[in-house]
C-alpha cells in the first residue's frame, strides 16, 4: 500500500504542468490619461509594467509588486 501511494504521488507530479506567470501591462493614453490593461501570460516571474499607449516610443516602467504571503 505505501508503495501504491508513492507510485501514486511520483506520477502525479509527472503529470501536473508547469506553472505559468502573468505580465500585467497597463498603457496609459497620454493626451487623456486613460488606461487600459492587457494580460498576457509568460514565462519567468510575475511582472506589471506600466507603458505609454501606441503610437508612443517611450520605455516601460516597471512597477513592483508587494509580496503577501
Amino acid at each position: 500500500m505505501r508503495a501504491m501511494r508513492l507510485a501514486i504521488g511520483v506520477a502525479l507530479l509527472a503529470l501536473a504542468g508547469a506553472a505559468q506567470a502573468t505580465t500585467v501591462v497597463i498603457f496609459v493614453d497620454p493626451l487623456t490619461l486613460d488606461k487600459y490593461t492587457r494580460i498576457f501570460d509568460t514565462p519567468g516571474p510575475d511582472r506589471v509594467l506600466m507603458c505609454m499607449a501606441p503610437p508612443s516610443t517611450s520605455e516601460c516602467t516597471e512597477v513592483r509588486l508587494k509580496k503577501r504571503r
